[in-house]
């Protein structure tokens, strides 16, 4: 197949091909042993435009303040999650994970 370089003269010239024939892109590219996507591609990029690509709007994530609480306050073994929404988790370490996140679940779903 060769270099990267002559696979792509090769297929900026089959894009002119299909471009000069007038043959709709299922037909040549069945003759010629490519999908119609790979002509439209290289017909995009022998125009000069390049593949096209649909951006998704951005996203914000919203990020939740966390306090680090002295070890003190909460005991040798406990643990205090402080929500966004005011609420405070307060659990010690004998929770199970399991309980810990149905009651995380829980305050989700209602805020």
């Amino acid at each position: 197949m060769g270099t990267p370089e002559t696979r792509r003269e090769q297929m900026l010239d089959l894009a002119r091909q299909w471009r000069e024939s007038g043959v709709k892109a299922p037909t040549f590219a069945q003759e010629h042993g490519v999908t119609p996507w790979t002509l439209y591609y290289w017909r995009q990029r022998l125009d000069g435009a390049g593949p096209k690509r649909r951006r998704r709007p951005a996203r914000r994530a919203q990020l939740a303040p966390v306090h680090v609480v002295p070890e003190p306050a909460l005991g040798a073994d406990g643990l205090e999650i402080l929500l966004a929404s005011g609420d405070r988790l307060r659990a010690s370490s004998a929770v199970s994970a399991e309980t810990l996140r149905g009651v995380l679940q829980a305050l989700r779903a209602r805020c």
